[in-house]
């Protein structure tokens, strides 16, 4: 049993470690950064995800032979899917910042003055992340008590954060005289593409939650007959 927590704290590890080259990528994007450095993140990225392949991958054949040893343990499983396609969303957005830099060099069309609001919607969204994968650790699976949706400082904390900052960030693009409509949209759908990140965690932090909180019912009412 220790191997398998061992296993899945790496898997999380790795899955920390994505989410900063994400954090990066962005900073790299809104600063317009020297070519080639979003083609290089986005090798970073891909072999991150690499090796969260193959440590999913470990820790799942883990757990086959613990169920033959001795029975399974679906709130450490559960929530595997769910971060790995949230990281998979990462790597191509920043797949999709080397290709815009291939066509546009390494200028944003970000305006200035929308940067830091930016940043900081990254980091609100990259903290939601962060909360998940923390919740997600087999210490907290396997021995706390389901946190409440309203907790202080956990995912629907930053996911609200981020979500109010998307919507007032959506409503300065498109105000910004200095873009063109075509530029509007698409500095627009970054904000969006963004926060879905957010959105996405706070979907999976609620699917775990929900999941814990019912399995002691239902274990309680196999054992009652």
């Amino acid at each position: 049993m220790r191997s398998i927590e061992s296993d899945l704290d790496h898997f999380l590890d790795a899955a920390v470690a994505a989410t900063e080259i994400f954090r990066v990528a962005v900073a790299a994007y809104l600063s317009g950064g020297q070519k080639g450095h979003a083609w290089q993140l986005a090798r970073q990225i891909d072999e991150q995800l690499r090796t969260v392949d193959d440590l999913q991958q470990r820790f799942e054949t883990g757990m086959r032979r613990q169920h033959v040893v001795g029975g399974t343990f679906p709130e450490l499983l559960e929530p595997l899917a769910g971060v790995t396609r949230l990281l998979r969303d990462m790597r191509r957005q920043i797949s999709g910042f080397a290709v815009e830099s291939g066509f546009s060099g390494a200028a944003s069309e970000v305006s200035v003055h929308l940067v830091a609001d930016l940043q900081q919607l990254t980091e609100e969204v990259c903290s939601a992340v962060d909360e998940l994968i923390e919740d997600c650790r087999p210490c907290v699976l396997l021995w706390n008590p389901p946190a409440s949706a309203d907790a202080a400082l956990g995912v629907g904390w930053y996911e609200s954060r981020a979500d109010r900052l998307s919507t007032r960030l959506i409503k300065q693009i498109l105000q910004d005289d200095a873009l063109g409509f075509e530029a509007q949209l698409r500095v627009a759908r970054l904000v969006e593409e963004i926060d879905r990140l957010a959105d996405y965690a706070e979907n999976v932090c609620v699917e775990v939650r929900v999941g814990r909180m019912i399995r002691p019912t239902v274990l309680a009412s196999a054992d009652s007959r």
